[in-house]
């Protein structure tokens, strides 16, 4: 059994195809072939269910499957720590997520493990969801912050979080001076930037902002999460946003909370994950463990 065997299996699993195996592994398709059906004839069956458009695995490639890429994992964290040894480094993490979480969740867990890990590299990458598990399985990233409900079997949760969305504007934005609790019907007047992020909420801050037109002057206005940010900043509406995203400006005093009456409990949900079967090193697990510690009181716990 050769790496080169197990590498063209397991690409040809995750791409459904011999074809599109060969184009990301360089090789042409015959050559896919081949090694497969060596590798087949060494573990005594076929790997695919071969005559479909796309392929599919046979019981005995759904078995062998975890350990292939179990087996792959361990020979790319033994490459990347050679690289290490001779770059004199003593360690990297690697972890991807979208904007509002690297801004809103990585920025303090950045700062707090530098303090405590300042030799070791470390690389975040903004991606989107898709990107971010396409990432894990391609060993370009190690760690992940995805928003919940995550349905690949092939990825673990590490720390789940419930991080409160709060209504926020600026200071001098009138809604900021009335009796707390304000009655939802008084924000329809003002101007509401539309923020969609999260399938769960989504549909709640819809209802919101269609009731809010007339306050934005007829229209519905949606804007990312940062530009709304920034925008409410400058005092010209109101949003609602996860409240890790706002603390600092809210602890600066560039925001305020604002208590809306009948408000249901809406949350983000990020969900740290990492593969399956693989086995994070030391810095690695360094960094979760510091991620779970800065956020603690938005951990989500079996007890919970």
């Amino acid at each position: 059994m050769e790496l080169g065997q197990i590498e063209a299996f397991e690409r040809t699993a995750r791409e459904g195809s011999f074809t599109r195996a060969a184009e990301v592994l360089n090789l042409t398709q015959p050559a896919v072939s081949t090694r497969i059906a060596t590798l087949e004839a060494e573990l005594g069956g076929p790997l695919f269910e071969r005559g479909g458009r796309q392929l599919q695995l046979t019981p005995l490639g759904q078995r062998f499957l975890p350990y292939a890429e179990r087996m792959l994992a361990v020979v790319a964290d033994g490459l990347q720590e050679v690289r290490n040894f001779h770059a004199g480094r003593l360690g990297e993490v690697k972890i991807a997520a979208p904007g509002p979480f690297v801004i809103g969740l990585l920025v303090d867990v950045l700062e707090d493990f530098r303090q405590q890990h300042p030799t070791i590299d470390v690389f975040i990458r903004e991606r989107d969801k898709r990107t971010i598990l396409e990432m894990l399985y391609d060993g370009m990233t190690a760690l992940g912050l995805v928003n919940a409900p995550i349905f690949d079997e092939g990825v673990v949760a590490l720390a789940r979080l419930h991080d409160p969305i709060r209504a926020v504007a600026a200071p001098a934005h009138p809604l900021a001076h009335l009796s707390q609790p304000i009655p939802m019907e008084t924000i329809y007047a003002h101007t509401i930037f539309r923020v969609s992020m999260f399938p769960r909420m989504t549909a709640f801050i819809d209802s919101v902002v269609e009731q809010g037109r007339q306050g934005s002057g007829g229209a519905v206005i949606g804007v990312p999460m940062v530009m709304a940010l920034r925008l409410v900043t400058l005092g010209q509406g109101m949003t609602f946003l996860p409240q890790s995203y706002v603390a600092r400006s809210v602890e600066a005093g560039e925001l305020v909370y604002l208590n809306l009456a009948g408000l249901p409990r809406l949350t983000s949900e990020p969900v740290l994950i990492a593969l399956k079967n693989h086995q994070l090193d030391k810095p690695q697990q360094a960094f979760v463990e510091i991620f779970k510690a800065r956020w603690e009181k938005l951990l989500v716990t079996d007890n919970t």
